[in-house]
């Protein structure tokens, strides 16, 4: 499963087959462009499968991952017709950078298929917004420019979605799309992931790395958080962005790349940038599309539509038969003020659709911290009860501070349990002293 997700996570359309026996049928129905088989794979024989692969004129490439190092057995299976054979545990840079030597082989041959037709369709931004369907607009203008775009918005809000949504707009759409988490990895990894290194170029540097601007050639690379980079590594970025060529730490000689970045922050740029935070320049490098994702809140006729996608989509995970709402749990949801945004609707729909003892959603299954039902007015006919923004403002508040309280002021702790980061969670805080 963790493969499954790894490739999912890059665009591509994953079939998972337990059971080898059946796996050729299968390939010879959906007509795959790759085929990533474990060698221990119940019913599975390696030898078989290829010179099958071959009888049956496949064009798809086939990639063996093993425990047996065994270099007699791995140049038979690779004579074959395999094109790689991996030795685990793989690193998953090894695993991507194979899979998509794969690809770019099959592309020799023949036009693409699954990996960005497919990857086309899963893009789907759900809204009945006036405000985000005109983002959209802009998004599919500017798709096919190479101009950098600068998404800001909230947590949750989907500003990777809105990346992917233009990626699949462009050119380069059936090229990779690289993401990278600029806040999840240390100062001393992050270069190392963004620029590669050679080998030996220092401790622990035991062979090249290929960095995800490289990965990301003549396709997208998607830098999330971009705000929280260190500050020396910006500027190492900006180099990357104006001469089109990344230096490998430890390299001698610069790689030329051609990339399209796509940048997000669920800060104010322009606020990070006069505290000290951020780059002035490289802001206006990356800044030439800007796109400011407004929260969930603020687009209220939204939250309909996306209760009905989330619970038509987890009824079909997870096998339930959950048709829509109760009016008391549409007015409670009406009145919460998602400081989660869309990320934690789609949880709170999540766990109402497993909990739900009937063919509707109860105001008790969404589990809302903090919330309750005593004062909420029920709705006329199937319209949702609408707050103003400052009472909304307010709610959040208290529902924050209340939470602290319970947590004995741990944010952690907070932060999780109502469905947002530590870092915005300290970003509101901040604000709500800042207005005292």
């Amino acid at each position: 499963m963790a493969y499954v997700r790894f490739f999912e996570n890059l665009g591509f359309l994953v079939d998972a087959i337990p059971d080898g026996s059946n796996a050729l049928s299968h390939l010879i129905e959906k007509k795959f462009d790759m085929v990533i088989a474990d060698v221990a794979t119940p019913g599975f024989s390696a030898t078989d499968f290829l010179k099958k692969v071959v009888k049956a004129n496949l064009s798809c490439q086939t990639l063996l991952l093993a425990t047996d190092p065994v270099v007699e057995h791995a140049v038979h299976l690779m004579k074959l017709g395999a094109l790689d054979y991996l030795v685990k545990p793989v690193e998953m840079e090894q695993l991507e950078l194979s899979a998509r030597r794969a690809l770019a082989a099959v592309r020799q041959t023949s036009p693409p298929k699954h990996i960005s037709s497919s990857h086309r369709k899963r893009v789907k931004i759900i809204t009945r917004d006036n405000g985000i369907q005109m983002l959209l607009t802009l998004a599919s203008r500017v798709a096919r420019s190479s101009a950098s775009v600068f998404i800001q918005g909230e947590s949750g809000t989907g500003k990777e979605l809105f990346a992917k949504y233009i990626h699949e707009k462009s050119d380069r759409c059936d090229k990779p799309f690289v993401a990278v988490n600029c806040a999840a990895l240390p100062e001393n990894l992050l270069e190392s992931e963004l620029f590669g290194h050679e080998k030996g170029s220092f401790t622990g540097a035991i062979s090249r790395k290929i960095g995800k601007f490289e990965l990301a050639h003549n396709g997208t690379l998607f830098l999330d958080e971009i705000t929280e980079m260190q500050f020396h590594l910006q500027s190492k970025l900006l180099r990357v962005l104006q001469e089109r060529v990344v230096d490998r730490v430890g390299g001698t000689e610069p790689v030329d790349v051609n990339v399209r970045v796509i940048a997000t922050t669920n800060r104010d740029a322009r606020q990070a940038v006069e505290s000290g935070d951020f780059r002035e320049d490289l802001f206006y490098r990356l800044n030439t599309i800007p796109l400011v994702i407004p929260p969930l809140r603020d687009r209220r006729k939204d939250i309909d539509v996306l209760c009905d996608f989330f619970i038509q989509r987890y009824c079909k995970i997870d096998g339930r038969h959950v048709k829509g709402m109760t009016k008391q749990a549409v007015s409670l949801l009406n009145c919460h003020p998602f400081p989660g945004n869309v990320r934690e609707l789609e949880n709170i729909i999540h766990r109402a659709v497993l909990l739900a003892d009937s063919d509707r959603i109860e105001a008790k299954d969404l589990m809302i911290e903090g919330a309750s039902t005593n004062d909420l007015p029920e709705p006329e006919g199937d319209q949702a009860v609408a707050s103003e923004p400052n009472s909304l403002k307010e709610m959040e508040q208290k529902m924050i501070f209340k939470t602290l309280d319970q947590t004995e002021g741990n944010r952690t702790h907070a932060a999780k349990i109502l469905g947002i980061s530590v870092r915005t969670l300290r970003n509101k805080l901040n604000e709500y002293k800042e207005n005292n």
